[in-house]
């Protein structure tokens, strides 16, 4: 008995400091920052998925939308996490910039939450950085989890008129999006309006902390990763991520036939390039129009670092966005586009 009450307590104990260590981590991100990427990735696996407030789900942040599944709320709000506190200026058109900006931008920023300047205030994002270098006037589009189909619809609704310049922010996440378009005959899928309740509501409860909670949620994670994955709906078709892309532009080539369009893909500090790789390859080919042959491609894996993101939530923080307007100013310089 009291063997096994030592094995009791010795693995109490165990559990009890991994558990005080790991909320540690959570709570001292600038501690975490200086281990190892591994460790950094299960710390920030725990953070997304027991801490962190997805922004356009929140009330007074986001807002439905028939054409889009959601916007932003227009008007102000802050937006605070564990490593920032930011505030945002929402437009009428419901993103992330002025009401002036709307009126004959002639740079417009496509992308996602990383385009959007998801932890930075609004000036350090690198739309605004860009702005500024270019003396351009240059409208963010951004909105986070826009995979490139509503990035297409959201710039249909933009003043084109003087536009100089598309600069399209892609994340591996736009593939979903991507691939149910062409599946669906090139018609976008929207979420609902009891759908989008459906995410607020569950924004609006305040994830708590718990003694093991950070435990629960590693071995729901282990659970998980030892199911079998489904295998879901056939799907029939050998596109590659790179094709749906391309597949969305030529989609929308009324509308972009005539703009010169830089692309980059961010994807967090697991940064690659293997998307950029084989859109260079893939948009050379003669068979495709001028406007894609001519899309300039740029690599950021060799310019972003880990020192670039955060160590918890894993977006661009302020240094990291004044390295992409650097290199995006650069590539405009050299192609002669301002």
């Amino acid at each position: 008995m009291k063997i096994l009450f030592f094995i009791i307590l010795l693995i109490l104990l165990i559990l009890f400091f991994l558990e005080a260590g790991m909320l540690f981590l959570l709570r001292f991100p600038a501690v975490l920052r200086k281990c190892s990427r591994k460790l950094q990735n299960s710390i920030g696996h725990l953070y997304v998925y027991g801490e962190r407030k997805i922004i356009q789900f929140l009330e007074g942040c986001g807002q439905y939308h028939p054409e889009l599944g959601y916007t932003f709320k227009p008007g102000e709000f802050i937006f605070a996490e564990r490593e920032y506190s930011n505030e945002y200026n929402i437009n009428s058109l419901g993103v992330r910039d002025s009401e002036e900006s709307l009126n004959q931008p002639e740079i417009v920023i496509a992308g996602d939450s990383f385009a959007l300047g998801w932890g930075v205030d609004q000036n350090d994002t690198f739309a605004k950085i860009l702005e500024k270098k270019a003396g351009l006037k240059t409208l963010n589009t951004a909105v986070p989890s826009y995979g490139s189909v509503r990035e297409m619809i959201m710039l249909r609704r933009v003043d084109r008129s003087q536009l100089k310049c598309l600069i399209i922010q892609y994340c591996g996440d736009d593939y979903d999006e991507n691939l149910r378009y062409y599946l669906n005959g090139n018609r976008p899928q929207i979420m609902r309006a009891e759908t989008f309740q459906k995410l607020m509501e569950k924004q609006s409860v305040p994830q708590k902390y718990f003694p093991g909670k950070n435990l629960l949620l590693k071995i729901k994670k282990k659970i998980e990763e030892s199911k079998p994955k489904p295998s879901g709906v056939e799907v029939k078709t050998d596109l590659t991520d790179v094709d749906l892309f391309l597949n969305v532009l030529q989609q929308n080539e009324d509308m972009l036939a005539h703009l010169p369009i830089i692309v980059f893909e961010i994807n967090g500090k697991n940064q690659t390039n293997s998307f950029s790789t084989l859109l260079k390859q893939k948009a050379a080919d003669n068979e495709n129009p001028p406007y894609i042959q001519n899309m300039i491609v740029l690599d950021l894996s060799n310019y972003l670092g880990d020192n670039h993101f955060y160590v918890l939530d894993d977006h661009l923080n302020p240094g990291g966005h004044i390295v992409v307007a650097d290199l995006i100013y650069k590539t405009m310089k050299e192609a002669k586009i301002i």
